[in-house]
């Protein structure tokens, strides 16, 4: 077995006991037999991960709206494989919220109350000024030449008229500050918050004209305190930009 190949391998002259007490660890934890866990090596990505992803990325793009109903048998049909992945894809979604299975199978797409709304950005008001304050003195030039890159491409896409567009680059500029942070968990927990909410961006952008002039402002704020070094400033930046933005969305949906 593993460990017990590894904690016999040659030593300088280890006393009798220490081997005999390794032995007797090695002995009462034997090694996991992997191998039995995996009919194949894992070469490719299954069925269920494509078929969550693509399930996912139309539930974000607001393809899927909220209380419509996902019918696995004809997603499988349409995808051409067995309902098998595409119903543990759905039971992977609803973990995170994005659909909700009935008692008798049904899947419909999950809404957000006023309730949850408020919940959510106040969640993120709290951990998106945590990520940069984690990212004080870690922010490179290249990364704030990278967030006035992603910038532009907002203002771009809002003249043309081009809502999808710009909500997706403003995914990407917030994205970039939370990384910054290094805090791997807190990103994962924001990018599956924002995700929920894509659709509902999506819809007040649109019906405010176009993407928010008013958070195109407040992405600037943010930007001149993270060019000066002022990661505190930006940090306050963010949390009033996404209590603005929570406003925003409860007076336009």
């Amino acid at each position: 077995m593993i460990v017990y190949s590894v904690f016999n391998m040659p030593t300088s002259k280890a006393p009798s006991r220490r081997r005999g007490a390794l032995r007797a660890t090695a002995a009462a934890h034997p090694a996991a037999d992997v191998g039995s866990l995996f009919a194949t090596p894992l070469k490719h990505r299954t069925l269920e991960e494509l078929a969550y992803e693509h399930i996912r990325t139309a539930l974000v793009q607001g393809k899927l709206a909220p209380g419509q109903r996902i019918v696995a048998a004809a997603v499988a049909r349409a995808a051409g494989i067995s309902r098998i992945p595409v119903l543990q894809a759905l039971r992977r979604l609803e973990s995170e919220g994005f659909v909700r299975i009935n008692p008798h199978r049904d899947v419909v797409v999950s809404s957000l109350s006023p309730e949850e709304f408020r919940e959510r950005f106040l969640l993120m008001a709290a951990l998106e000024p945590l990520c940069l304050r984690e990212a004080d003195g870690k922010i490179a030039p290249l990364t704030l030449k990278r967030l006035r890159e992603v910038q532009a491409e907002i203002v771009t896409a809002r003249r043309a008229g081009d809502t999808g567009r710009a909500v997706a680059a403003d995914g990407r500029f917030h994205r970039m500050l939370w990384e910054v942070s290094g805090l791997r968990q807190v990103v994962q927990v924001l990018q599956n918050v924002w995700d929920r909410g894509e659709y509902y961006r999506v819809i007040m952008h649109a019906r405010r004209g176009g993407f928010a002039a008013e958070s195109i402002a407040e992405h600037e704020e943010i930007l001149r305190a993270l060019e000066v070094g002022d990661t505190a400033r930006a940090a306050q930046a963010v949390e009033r930009h996404r209590l603005r933005a929570m406003a925003r969305l409860a007076e336009t949906t």
